[in-house]
């Protein structure tokens, strides 16, 4: 037996949920070939795991490293981590497909997700060849965008799309299918898909349905209407039925805004409900109280309509900087509607600005940055918003800690980052992004398995590899098994732990002492070797 690395005297846990066994595993090439006794045998690589676990790489069914990947495809925040392959394109922020003159509007839209990386790309397929040539260090499954289908059927325009635009949008999502494409994510709370009518998204989710394909969804409400905005969902896909099973899953799962904590329980009641009644829904949560996006996704949706260019001129404009303060102050009084920018400002972090001048920005929130240009909150981060022509990022801390570990805990949740492939050097180090994109799965292990015991080892393991596998419909990954992907984490379950904080996020984990992406030994004693054996995944119908 030709054998070419060999994981010696570790414990298995395979990525099922079942108890961890002792084995070795041996690969060849690509591929798990023997789970079982090697102590005889020999290969050129040999890695003592004594005392350690052995385990399927990470499956992040929820990444935006769309344009980081190709910027810096060694992927180092999210490898480091144990992520071996992740699933991009999604909340409905697409780079494709889109046309040059589109380019510039269809980025700013995207702006979360931003990287110094020229559009040279049209369909699904240019990007696809683009980040294949780039040659990442982790496997992708891509999405196509809702935003990015919209603009390409009708432009940056609000309000509902015509029938023709609808059948133009679901043809653009039938023409990436065929080029690679794992299925559509749906951004119901941001521009452009916060326009989008009933029908426009029961046509795209039947387009997913008929081809076998994954949709997700960014729901329209995750404060004071998740309930509703999960049943808007859920009767779409039982709506879809008909044209076969919509596999459905709902973006990191949360209960945003302190009015709103403890409804997780009536949230998780409502997925099972559906699932028990035969729908294909799961969702995926992230072990942190705070989110991250571009702080003009909390925006009204008339903000944005006709894309980013006019966004920025209503926040220099004196009457719709009015009416954002009606809607602000109605909602600091109690009378009713939303806050213009979801929480109060002392529970927003910036992360990232376009600009040298307001760099001084990252790292403070938007109380104290007010505060230092001596203005009102409210007039400041309207002022930030425009100087940097919308591009600023933020962390929201929105969420409670219980309701958090209640959807962490539950068995239809999957473990995903919602993060980005950062590196603690070069341009993608500029930032101070959600310690998520560092910290994710290791803090599973260490803090919600070893030091809280809120899930046991084999579990939490399942969460983070088997279970997105099985939702991206990935064959022959996410299990330690003989004939699947040699995609694997060594770890020391004793140690591993989180280091990334708000404060400080490029800090890579501790206790993952080998990380092997298709065979290839990628980090090894947190070191990366530069091995770039990723390969672009498609899910399988």
């Amino acid at each position: 037996m030709g054998l070419e690395l060999i994981l010696h005297g570790g414990e298995v846990i395979d990525g099922s949920g079942a108890p961890g066994f002792r084995a070795d595993v041996g690969v060849c090439g690509d591929r798990i070939v023997v789970v079982g006794d090697l102590t005889d045998a020999w290969a050129p690589a040999r890695v003592d795991c004594a005392g350690l676990t052995i385990c399927p790489g990470f499956i992040d069914l929820h990444s935006h490293s769309d344009l980081t990947l190709l910027a810096n495809p060694r992927a180092e925040s999210k490898v480091h981590m144990g992520v071996t392959s992740e699933c991009n394109g999604q909340c409905g922020m697409g780079v494709f497909p889109v046309r040059r003159d589109d380019a510039p509007q269809l980025r700013a839209c995207c702006s979360f997700i931003e990287a110094d990386v020229d559009y040279t790309w049209s369909s699904a397929r240019d990007y696809l060849e683009r980040l294949r040539q780039a040659g990442p260090a982790v496997n992708v499954a891509q999405m196509v965008g809702q935003s990015a289908l919209r603009a390409w059927a009708m432009g940056f325009a609000d309000g509902p799309a015509s029938p023709a635009q609808i059948a133009a949008m679901c043809d653009a999502a039938t023409e990436a299918f065929g080029q690679g494409v794992a299925g559509i994510s749906l951004g119901l709370a941001y521009a452009l898909g916060s326009f989008a009518s009933r029908e426009e998204i029961v046509a795209l989710c039947a387009t997913a349905a008929r081809h076998g394909r994954h949709v997700s969804v960014h729901l329209r409400h995750e404060g004071a209407k998740l309930l509703e905005a999960l049943d808007e969902i859920i009767g779409v896909a039982r709506e879809v039925e008909r044209e076969g099973t919509l596999r459905l899953q709902i973006d990191h799962l949360k209960c945003a805004g302190e009015s709103n904590w403890g409804r997780m329980a009536q949230a998780l009641e409502r997925i099972e409900l559906a699932r028990a009644g035969g729908c294909d829904i799961a969702f995926d949560v992230y072990p942190y109280i705070a989110g991250s996006r571009h702080l003009s996704g909390s925006l009204p949706a008339w903000m944005h309509a006709g894309g980013n260019e006019a966004m920025v001129a209503r926040l220099r404009s004196p009457q719709d900087r009015a009416r954002l303060r009606q809607e602000y102050e109605a909602w600091l009084s109690g009378q009713g509607g939303d806050s213009p920018f979801e929480l109060p400002f002392a529970n927003i972090l910036v992360t990232d600005v376009a600009t040298e001048a307001n760099a001084w920005t990252i790292g403070q929130r938007l109380d104290a940055i007010a505060a230092q240009r001596r203005q009102d909150p409210l007039e400041a981060t309207m002022d930030l918003l425009a100087e940097e022509n919308g591009h600023v990022s933020v962390c929201l801390f929105s969420m409670s800690e219980e309701d958090m570990q209640l959807a962490l805990a539950h068995p239809l949740g999957c473990v995903a980052t919602d993060g980005l492939a950062f590196a603690p050097y070069g341009p993608l180090s500029r930032s101070r992004p959600h310690p998520r994109s560092y910290g994710t799965y290791p803090r599973v292990l260490g803090r919600y398995v070893r030091e809280l015991g809120l899930l046991s080892l084999p579990e939490a393991i399942r969460k983070c590899t088997d279970l997105p596998a099985s939702r991206l419909a990935l064959r022959h990954r996410g299990l330690v098994r003989e004939g699947f992907a040699a995609d694997l984490v060594v770890f020391d379950p004793s140690t591993i732990a989180d280091q990334a904080t708000f404060e400080s996020p490029h800090q890579y984990p501790v206790g993952i002492k080998l990380v092997v992406v298709n065979g290839q030994i990628t980090v090894q004693d947190d070191r990366h070797t530069g091995a770039s054996a990723g390969r672009l995944l498609a899910s399988e119908p």
